[in-house]
């Protein structure tokens, strides 16, 4: 029953957005990019080292638990708009008694290869992989097509669980690139 309903949801989805993102991320990136692409956000989207703060994070010594992380984090959406932001979905395993993951839906712009800008605009609740498979699709497209998310935040989307941040206490700040309560 709950798969016919989520078959029911990605395809209004799909009729409300009008339009899908091509966001496989093998379509844009080769194993080598997929893998320098995570890289470079890992320290973002990651949590932080145990005793560590977020000033210490980019400290060498820290770079075996990053690259453990890189190797567990699995890019499952990627997509570079004709302004050169690049939109992605990352999905990492959460604590749970069963195989469940979170997505992190973000963008970033890069120049002289250097991020200039990276947001986090959206977290999901950590849920079972086809469930986070289709939400995070539907997020995500509409993330790309400057669609409003807002009816996905938990106060809008109950009983289901969609979106666990941002939320009326939580919010992304850009200049620190780091998750803050209001």
């Amino acid at each position: 029953m709950v798969k016919y309903i989520y078959i029911i949801l990605f395809a209004l989805s799909l009729f409300s957005c009008k339009k899908e993102v091509l966001s496989n991320p093998s379509d844009y990136l080769t194993n080598e990019e997929n893998l320098a692409f995570k890289e470079n956000i890992v320290r973002y989207f990651e949590g932080l080292p145990k005793n560590v703060s977020h000033e210490k994070k980019w400290d060498t010594i820290n770079n075996s638990y990053y690259q453990r992380k890189v190797k567990e984090a699995e890019l499952i959406h990627y997509y570079k708009n004709e302004d050169g932001f690049i939109f992605f979905a990352i999905s990492k395993i959460a604590p749970s008694l069963k195989l469940k993951k979170v997505a992190t839906i973000g963008k970033l712009k890069i120049e002289k290869d250097s991020i200039v800008y990276y947001e986090e605009i959206c977290r999901t609740w950590k849920m079972e992989l086809p469930e986070l498979n289709l939400k995070s699709k539907i997020l995500f497209d509409k993330i790309v097509l400057g669609k409003n998310i807002e009816e996905y935040y938990t106060k809008n989307s109950q009983p289901e669980f969609w979106i666990e941040f941002p939320d009326d206490l939580t919010y992304y700040d850009t200049e620190k690139r780091v998750w803050k309560n209001k």
